[in-house]
């Protein structure tokens, strides 16, 4: 019998593999099921960019390369002045990726040192399960900083002795899953301390362009700095092109270089065909505009019974998700969780989602099911109160 990697075991399942199970038993028994779990929107990738994609398919495709083409990266250098004001060098400065998930998981092998003392990674808690993971497959020590009222994570009050041990910081804004939103003073703060303590931050602003019309839209670390900072950004979300496995990152160019140096070993590199999709998607902003008022309308609907309720919520303003706080004194989020499946409605348990106590008694909802779906749903939830 092979020796596996002790980690593989440490690890509980990746969490939405037990809400995927869950789902599949209500579906089994005829059961109507509203999924608010994953965040995997079902509205349909806008036609011209699957049109795209599908011409620029060859008849003999060759390995494509790391840095992608010419093309995918000034559409997002184009992207990144018109939507933040940045010049960010295309050729320098930006990196095609296979997505935002891979990207997350591999950065701390950029950094880490197993070896060495200052080994560790810092992260937002509750938040995105792949900080964590990626970091101990790396050979990094996770830390992970607990977040709680607005849900803005201030790394400056962190203790010092953890900044002097840390190589990676993430932040992530707008923040998955309670949708708080970093402003540009605690952008430039936490960019600044970073640089101090010599951490490579990286900034996961996949969520940058779902936001509510009205509000100020999200700003990025790269409008304070390049030196030390990397921006990853997707297009799973703002253009819905989840199976399609395309972000990016961009930032300071000695660690653009880096990257590709790294990324070349496991051959992690975007097809030319998905580059192709990629860069007519950056170059639109329509189809996102008309994404971000079908979330918000989503939300509104939840909300009208959240707020009838006096529920408390976060997460109005970004992102695909609410934040709920479980209504119900003395029941656990996971035991809520459990509670509205008996009308079918599938939520993420706040605790599922982080690491120390600061996850628990929330549930998450994305904003995945259908615009009618999603008022059937507050129908079903209804008949539980």
């Amino acid at each position: 019998m092979p020796r596996f990697n002790p980690i593989l075991d440490q690890l509980p399942a990746y969490p939405f593999v037990e809400l995927d199970r869950r789902k599949a038993a209500l579906k089994a028994a005829g059961r109507p099921v509203f999924d608010f779990s994953k965040g995997d929107p079902v509205e349909p990738t806008p036609e011209f960019i699957r049109e795209a994609m599908v011409a620029a398919v060859e008849p003999s495709c060759p390995y494509p390369a790391v840095a992608g083409g010419d093309d995918v990266r000034h559409a997002i250098s184009e992207y990144l002045a018109r939507r933040f004001g940045v010049e960010v060098d295309p050729h320098r400065g930006i990196l095609p990726t296979a997505g935002s998930k891979e990207a997350v998981f591999h950065a701390p092998l950029l950094v880490i040192d197993p070896q060495a003392d200052d080994k560790l990674v810092i992260f937002p808690d509750p938040g995105y399960p792949a900080y964590e993971r990626g970091a101990l497959f790396a050979g990094g020590e996770p830390y992970a900083a607990p977040l709680s009222g607005d849900h803005v994570f201030r790394p400056w009050l962190l203790p010092e002795a953890v900044l002097r041990r840390a190589r990676m910081m993430w932040i992530n804004s707008p923040h998955n899953p309670s949708g708080a939103v970093t402003g540009l003073d605690d952008l430039k703060r936490t960019v600044a301390l970073c640089q101090q303590y010599d951490i490579l931050l990286m900034s996961d602003e996949t969520y940058a362009d779902i936001y509510t019309e009205g509000t100020e839209p999200p700003r990025s670390a790269l409008e304070v700095s390049q030196e030390g900072v990397l921006a990853l950004h997707s297009l799973s979300k703002r253009s819905g092109m989840t199976g399609y496995r395309s972000g990016f990152l961009a930032g300071d160019p000695a660690l653009i270089r880096r990257n590709r140096e790294l990324r070349a070993n496991p051959g992690l590199v975007p097809q030319d065909f998905i580059n192709a999709a990629a860069a007519v998607a950056w170059r639109d902003d329509a189809h996102v505009a008309e994404r971000r008022q079908l979330f918000s309308a989503k939300k509104a609907v939840l909300l009208s019974l959240f707020r009838e309720q006096g529920y408390e919520v976060i997460g109005e303003s970004a992102t695909i998700y609410l934040w709920l706080r479980v209504p119900v004194a003395g029941l656990s989020d996971a035991d809520y969780a459990e509670s509205l499946l008996e009308a079918g409605i599938v939520v993420s348990p706040g605790s599922m989602l982080g690491l120390t106590e600061a996850g628990r008694g929330w549930v998450r909802l994305a904003m995945v099911p259908s615009l009618s779906e999603c008022a059937a749903a507050v129908a079903a939830w209804r008949s539980l109160l």
